[in-house]
């Protein structure tokens, strides 16, 4: 197969950075990142990591460079790829299976999360499959603008949890939870749990779209990235270093504050800040301005060290109700929009 890790990594400005900085991941850290990938098939990803398991001997796999907690077990890190890789095929195996089994579907548009009183139950993932595919058809008749996700848990019969099966808006199969052993003398075998340092493109201040995936939730959302890399700082080197000892992929979340616009509120709403996965990040460009709130861009252009604006100032705006007003002294508009030409 050809194969280029690049095309894994979702995020554009992420990519792209890489790229140009020519920055090399050891094979084990591409494993652990293109298994993160949405706009890769399970089919792709899964002929990725067969060909990294094939390519490379434990020796070239840099396993060193990524992190996981609780690992005493003594498998390489090629042991552990292929527990993956089995894991996934035997989840993929699961279209196949009928008794003992219960069939869940359910829908979640972007910006929305899934809900508990939509879910479908069925006896077959052929069924199940049918019916996400009727859903599908009719979202893009009423709705042809928006987006959905679709999900078929696979639950063993008398179980409390299953297998998730995730499908995106065009019904691609972009996830398929692996069915790994349960054992407490074994390591944990989720290679997407594991740590993995990876090179940002993105300064304090910069508003990102973020496409954000997490059990329950599939929404996408504008913020500011408020928690600039220093490489030339050595307590930034050093938590780098502890990470990619006994790191999980916990540790690859980034704060990200914005501003909720709330109508009953005196002020205009509320300033808030919630972590999200590195690769759910992406620059966001200037057509895009319109649909970020407005306290999120003078919370940008405040963060920004090379802007006038001052935290002071958006404290200030914001106590005297300026930003529900919209009428600030400075335009953030104006100043967002070149600073996003210059990119």
């Amino acid at each position: 197969m050809t194969y280029d890790f690049l095309d894994f990594i979702d995020s554009q400005a992420i990519r792209e950075h890489i790229r140009k900085i020519n920055y090399e991941f050891t094979p084990a850290e591409q494993a652990v990142i293109l298994t993160h990938s949405y706009d890769r098939t399970v089919g792709e990803k899964l002929a990725a990591l067969e060909y990294l398991c094939g390519k490379y001997t434990e020796e070239e796999f840099g396993a060193d460079k990524v992190g996981m907690f609780g690992d005493n077990s003594g498998m390489t890190f090629r042991e552990k790829l292929e527990y993956y890789i089995n894991g996934v095929k035997a989840s993929l195996a699961l279209k196949e299976a009928a008794e003992g089994y219960v069939f869940i579907a359910c829908e979640c548009e972007e910006g929305y999360e899934y809900s508990d009183h939509d879910r479908r139950y069925f006896s077959c993932y052929a069924d199940t499959y049918k019916y996400i595919k009727e859903l599908k058809a009719e979202n893009s008749a009423e709705l042809p603008e928006c987006r959905y996700e679709y999900r078929i848990i696979v639950m063993p019969i008398g179980a409390i949890s299953g297998y998730w099966h995730t499908y995106d808006n065009e019904l691609e199969l972009v996830n398929a939870e692996p069915i790994l052993p349960i054992d407490d003398d074994l390591p944990m075998l989720d290679i997407s749990e594991y740590y993995v340092w990876i090179p940002l493109p993105f300064r304090k201040g910069d508003i990102v779209r973020i496409r954000h995936r997490s059990a329950w939730c599939f929404k996408q959302g504008y913020g500011v990235f408020s928690l600039q890399e220093d490489e030339t700082d050595e307590c930034f080197r050093r938590m780098r270093r502890i990470h990619r000892k006994r790191g999980d992929h916990t540790d690859m979340f980034y704060p990200v504050d914005s501003f909720i616009e709330e109508d009953d509120s005196t002020v205009g709403g509320t300033f808030g800040y919630e972590h999200y996965y590195i690769l759910a990040l992406d620059c966001c460009t200037e057509s895009e301005l319109d649909k970020i709130t407005y306290g999120t861009k003078y919370l940008a252009m405040a963060f920004d060290e090379d802007s006038d604006y001052t935290m002071m100032n958006l404290l200030y705006d914001y106590s005297g109700g300026y930003i529900k007003r919209k009428d600030c002294y400075i335009d953030a508009d104006k100043y967002l929009s070149e600073q996003l030409r210059r990119r």
